[in-house]
């Protein structure tokens, strides 16, 4: 296990050659593509089921895309809330594809949904959480990387299927 960090003055940056961690799931979700595509890209709302966020403060206007930013504030395994700067890297509506990139203090990864049909008309969401960092070792290693991307699959289909019923 070799991961690095360089500290410079009082922030991180990830070493390049840092050992990369990454935890892959998926969940079927009782709505539609569509439906479920429409709640997973109102980025304001990721407070709401992606854990650990706390909340959320908009850098970039207009509708959500590549280069789009924000801020995210996330709470660590140790109660410390850190703000991650966050970048929408990929958007693609016609396949359903989002990833962003967040990086704070000793955690620098990507997380990446794909909504996929499936054959009885609903939606299944497949989330890749991938990250390197001395905090993505560490959570690696509790074995919390995988219950993570669990806990926001779960959330945000709690959070479409809510939304879904209300229609």
């Amino acid at each position: 296990m070799n991961v690095r960090f360089i500290i410079v003055g009082d922030r991180s940056r990830i070493n390049q050659g840092a050992r990369m961690h990454s935890a892959t799931e998926s969940i079927k979700v009782k709505a539609t593509p569509e439906q479920t595509w429409q709640v997973l890209t109102d980025l304001n709302r990721l407070p709401e089921w992606y854990v650990p966020a706390q909340r959320i403060k908009i850098l970039t206007t207009g509708p959500v895309r590549e280069g789009w930013q924000f801020v995210l504030a996330v709470k660590t395994l140790s109660g410390i809330v850190l703000d991650a700067l966050g970048a929408v890297k990929e958007f693609d509506p016609q396949a359903r594809v989002i990833t962003w990139r967040g990086q704070a203090r000793g955690i620098a990864g990507d997380s990446r949904w794909h909504v996929v049909p499936t054959e009885d008309g609903y939606a299944q969401i497949n989330h890749t959480f991938q990250g390197k960092g001395w905090l993505m070792f560490l959570s690696q290693k509790l074995g919390r990387n995988r219950m993570t991307v669990r806990k926001r699959l779960l959330n945000l289909k709690n959070l479409v299927e809510l939304e879904t019923r209300k229609m």
